[in-house]
């Protein structure tokens, strides 16, 4: 029973605030936006990091989250991938960004990935405070 409990797919899921800069052999890095790194982006990304954590492969859709108050009569929104659909076997992770900030502004509720199946794998609420606590600090460094 143990072993069929266990036999499914299990998400983790990170949301940051970063900044990306490319070192000199050609690959992105993300780093936190108080960071002094020369060459690295004015722009501020909101980063969801996912890893399969379970035993079964599992296909990320897209991303999301949920209003507090509704937003031109809508109570939740959709975040348009940069490299999604992608399949995650036991062990993956992958990583998706927006720079719209208000994806972690003061009046989203939670944040949500979901799955090819229609399973919405939310983010926790310690981590959606964490999240909302960093888009407080960084906000005022976005460049227009």
């Amino acid at each position: 029973m143990y072993r069929d409990l266990r036999d499914k797919a299990r998400l983790k899921i990170k949301i940051r605030i970063r900044r990306l800069v490319q070192s000199p052999d050609g690959k992105w890095y993300q780093m936190r936006p108080d960071l002094p790194v020369h060459g690295a982006t004015e722009k501020l990304y909101v980063v969801v990091s996912v890893t399969n954590i379970g035993r079964r492969p599992i296909k990320w859709e897209g991303w999301g989250g949920d209003y507090h108050k509704p937003v031109s009569g809508k109570p939740s929104f959709q975040i348009i991938p940069t490299n999604l659909p992608v399949m995650l076997n036991e062990g993956d992770s992958c990583e998706d960004l927006t720079d719209d900030l208000e994806a972690a502004g003061n009046n989203v509720k939670r944040l949500y990935v979901y799955d090819a199946s229609g399973k919405n794998w939310y983010l926790s609420r310690k981590a959606m405070w964490r999240l909302k606590k960093e888009y407080r600090e960084f906000r005022h460094l976005q460049s227009k």
